[in-house]
């Protein structure tokens, strides 16, 4: 697979304060069946260091056709569904191609 072909993507959700440990618990739900994709290659939770209800995930497909295959799935769906009113803000998502440049092992992810 090239990485060219690869598709990452950054999802920030910023949550309200009361809705964190609810929000935590819906995304570790749909990340637990989102690893056992086929074409998922990384689907990785962070939190904002300096602000804790900001939680950011990067994802790693390895086609654009199996991220598409994500958007479909239930478990997705239902992150979307649990999410929406514990959102403080409209969550923010890029789509990104890798571009490699400099040591190639650490020059994408």
């Amino acid at each position: 697979m090239s990485p060219i072909a690869q598709v990452v993507v950054a999802a920030t959700v910023q949550v309200k304060p009361e809705s964190q440990d609810e929000a935590l618990a819906a995304i570790t739900t749909a990340i637990e069946a989102t690893h056992g994709e086929d074409g998922c290659i990384a689907y990785a939770l962070h939190r904002d260091r300096d602000e804790p209800t900001r939680f950011v995930i990067v994802e790693k497909w390895a086609t654009p056709e199996a991220l598409t295959e994500h958007g479909d799935t239930p478990h997705l769906k239902a992150l979307f569904s649990a999410l929406g009113p514990l959102l403080a803000t409209p969550p923010t998502i890029t789509f990104t191609t890798p571009v490699p440049v400099g040591d190639a092992a650490k020059g994408t992810i």
